[in-house]
């Protein structure tokens, strides 16, 4: 099934159709990765924003996340990234839960199976993080979410992790566009 036709959440289908009808120039569809299958680099945020993925149907566009992701990947002149999220629609009030987290799992077991060449993973927030880990069978429980922390998931791949560039965690200061720009740096 393309994950695009994905129906394994009810209410979240229930949700894209409501906002489809509010938004009917938006995609409100689940979202799949984007870029080279042949990358290095894979990063992985929470889910699409109302207003950015969810939108445009391409990860970490249109809004603020994306506008802080896209222009840091220009100004480390990064191409050699697959961006994803660990969740593939908008889901209400931009929380999931935790059913919809696993349900799609599935679609980030084959993305990330697809990524032959993937060394590095960066995972923005604690939920992308947590799936990663349990894609690559690693305890969680030992292996706490810190930002900037660096794990081996394998011998091939790493998994850094980093507070999520959401407005309110800039907001907030728990990351600026600086701590970002560190992580990938660290990835490159």
């Amino acid at each position: 099934m393309h994950i695009s036709k994905c129906k394994l959440c009810t209410d979240i289908h229930t949700h894209l159709n409501i906002l489809k009808q509010k938004y009917p120039e938006y995609y409100c569809r689940p979202v799949s990765g984007s870029g080279s299958l042949f990358s290095k680099i894979c990063l992985i945020g929470l889910a699409p924003g109302l207003h950015g993925a969810n939108k445009t149907g391409i990860p970490f566009t249109s809004d603020f996340s994306g506008d802080v992701i896209r222009s840091l990947l220009k100004e480390l002149a990064i191409e050699d990234i697959f961006i994803t999220n660990a969740v593939r629609c908008y889901p209400e009030k931009n929380k999931p839960n935790i059913t919809v987290i696993n349900n799609c799992q599935r679609h980030n077991y084959s993305e990330i199976k697809k990524l032959t060449n993937v060394k590095v993973i960066i995972s923005l927030g604690s939920v992308a993080y947590y799936q990663v880990l349990k894609l690559y069978n690693i305890c969680g429980i030992s292996n706490k979410f810190i930002h900037g922390n660096i794990i081996k998931l394998n011998k091939k791949i790493s998994l850094i992790s980093s507070y999520h560039c959401s407005k309110l965690n800039f907001n907030t200061k728990r990351i600026d566009k600086d701590m970002l720009k560190e992580i990938f740096i660290k990835a490159k």
